[in-house]
């Protein structure tokens, strides 16, 4: 650890980082990823402690807001690794279908065959990964405007991989 740290951030990090590793490798992380993890929740914090709502030494405050950070950086990595997983899929899929990676390309399929309205909606909230909120004000609706439209979307979205996937269709198989 630097010398020059805050104390605060010293705090931060001598209560809090064995127990956040933990709990980040509860949700699935190895270990290696949830020790980077957890020092991007305190780097991300460090850099957003003005947002605090509360005593930044009293730890009953602390604790909750890191572990809230830490949550989202490991499910914007794990969306991120997903992504990436899709991207680097080829164009075609060899048969036949009944894979993980037929299945990607069946709902790539079943996407592109989304409306419009629907494409957006599902792509800002998965793909890059923002809020109900940043979609709602991004599209200038209410947030449950935008939690209807990814309802209905994912509905849609599943009807039409279904039919494509269904042996009597003309589809995948």
């Amino acid at each position: 650890m630097a010398a020059n740290l805050d104390p605060t951030l010293e705090l931060w990090i001598a209560r809090f980082r064995g127990p956040l590793i933990g709990l980040l490798a509860s949700w699935g992380e190895d270990w290696r990823s949830a020790e980077e993890l957890a020092m991007d929740t305190f780097a991300e914090a460090w850099l957003s402690r003005r947002r605090l709502r509360g005593d930044a030494s009293d730890t009953a405050v602390v604790g909750p807001w890191l572990r809230g950070i830490a949550h989202n950086l490991s499910r914007h990595g794990r969306r991120r690794r997903a992504r990436q997983r899709l991207e680097a899929l080829p164009a075609e899929l060899p048969a036949p279908v009944d894979t993980p990676d037929d299945r990607i390309e069946i709902l790539r399929r079943g996407f592109a065959e989304l409306r419009p309205e629907d494409q957006t909606v599902l792509r800002m909230f998965y793909l890059d990964e923002s809020s109900t909120r940043e979609v709602a004000a991004l599209l200038e609706l209410t947030e449950k405007a935008v939690e209807s439209r990814l309802y209905q979307a994912r509905r849609a979205l599943r009807a039409l991989t279904d039919r494509m996937s269904s042996p009597t269709a003309g589809g995948a198989r």
